[in-house]
């Protein structure tokens, strides 16, 4: 779980208008990570270690997504 301390990652798909999180708490015992907007840090997500796995949710880094 170290390796997500701090990482960034791209929604596929908008998450309340916004596609680059980075993550500010992990909670290993719920599986799950917490993560901020970097655009709006005022936005803040919870994403299960399963969905971050899931290429067609999550990428791993800021990657660019044309709709």
């Amino acid at each position: 779980m170290k390796h997500l301390e701090f990482s960034k990652w791209t929604s596929v798909t908008s998450i309340q208008n916004w596609r680059h999180y980075e993550v500010l708490n992990i909670n290993k015992k719920k599986q799950f990570v917490e993560m901020f907007s970097v655009c709006n840090k005022k936005v803040k997500i919870e994403v299960s270690f399963k969905d971050l796995q899931n290429k067609k949710k999550w990428q791993s880094g800021w990657v660019e997504i044309v709709d």
